[in-house]
């Protein structure tokens, strides 16, 4: 999950240490994909007509920037979940940290809610709702992750191990 800096300030504090600002190593590759570059502007201007119709002139107006400089890079922040949050075995490409998707889950739910995630992967939402006491309902096509997602969201909805899904189903128990 990437972020911008904007985002990144919103965040709850105890949050903020889930995300990662991604690095710029200042080889050539990086640098040639984010130069350095001036802050961008808000261009404001009026097309010097007159407002609604009427007589009266539009105001002027300044066009604003942000005064910041740097590499685009400075803007994106990932997520990075532990290797203990990840579980052995979690070869999934974009495992999201679990007290993050516990927040996510607890400010788009309602009380007793279910959450739908038709996109699974590994089952870190479907692992953070057990968690926070909601119901979920997980979709995912990759019978590999079904296993991986099992594998993390069942201790958590006390269910037994040895589920039967089907690669016809698809669907963690």
């Amino acid at each position: 999950m990437q972020i911008n800096e904007m985002q990144f300030k919103k965040l709850p504090e105890h949050l903020k240490h889930l995300f990662q600002k991604l690095s710029n190593h200042g080889s050539e590759e990086v640098l040639a994909g984010f130069p350095d570059t001036k802050g961008g502007v808000a261009v404001r201007r009026n097309s010097g007509g007159n407002t609604f119709g009427g007589d009266k002139a539009k105001p002027q107006m300044d066009d604003l920037g942000y005064g910041d400089t740097g590499s685009a890079s400075r803007f994106f922040y990932c997520a990075k979940a532990s290797k203990k949050d990840r579980g052995d075995g979690n070869n999934h490409p974009t495992v999201k940290p679990t007290e993050l998707m516990r927040y996510l889950c607890r400010l788009v739910t309602p009380p007793r809610g279910t959450v739908l995630d038709p996109f699974m992967g590994s089952g870190s939402t479907g692992k953070a709702a057990g968690l926070e006491g909601f119901s979920f309902v997980g979709i995912e096509k990759e019978q590999s992750y079904v296993e991986i997602a099992e594998k993390r969201i069942k201790p958590v909805y006390d269910l037994e191990s040895d589920s039967e899904s089907t690669e016809d189903d698809n669907v963690a128990d």
